[in-house]
């Protein structure tokens, strides 16, 4: 019969063998944060508040290489997706008028979609796949523009406007992040 101690060591030993190759790994990334390179990332972008205030809110940040700074922003925009359509339902409720429910019920389509391509986007971008990454992006933020699109005709403005003007600002530092890529 195996003794207690030794039952012990089997599960611990490889907790502790994981854990230090875990350790070895974040050790690789941590300290590389570069601030001129943050700053000109964020300068080049459509909305320097927005880049600097979007990136620096996300911890990861300061230890991510300039492939996991691309992982967060389109981590922070499937976020923030992700929060939209959380709201979209209780936006729906509140409203009268059956054209704006369709309206917004075809934004909660559109937006679903959205979230579909930044996750393969995610995926891609892990991979180091940055022409389809970037694909995916662009196709997501015509699909958000498709929203807006749904109340041009109207006196109306979208209550999801301010997600879908910053989903096109965020998609376009994931763009800036790829080009400084790309082309060092």
């Amino acid at each position: 019969m195996a003794s207690p101690i030794s039952c012990l060591s089997i599960l611990v030993i490889p907790l502790l063998v994981t854990s230090l190759f875990y350790q070895v790994s974040n050790a690789a990334n941590q300290g590389w944060f570069d601030e001129a390179f943050l700053e000109k990332v964020c300068k080049k972008s459509t909305d320097y508040d927005l880049c600097s205030s979007s990136l620096r809110s996300d911890a990861r940040t300061y230890t991510a290489n300039p492939d996991g700074l691309v992982l967060i922003s389109i981590s922070i925009n499937t976020n923030l997706v992700h929060a939209t359509l959380d709201q979209i339902p209780g936006i729906l409720n509140t409203l009268t008028d059956p054209l704006d429910k369709t309206r917004l019920q075809n934004c909660q389509t559109d937006f679903n979609e959205v979230l579909v391509k930044f996750n393969a986007a995610y995926a891609a971008a892990s991979s180091k796949s940055y022409t389809e990454a970037t694909n995916l992006l662009t196709e997501a933020v015509l699909k958000s523009v498709e929203c807006e699109q749904e109340y041009s005709s109207s006196s109306r403005e979208s209550p999801i406007s301010d997600t879908t003007n910053k989903v096109g600002k965020l998609v376009f530092i994931t763009y800036v992040i790829v080009g400084e890529i790309t082309s060092a």
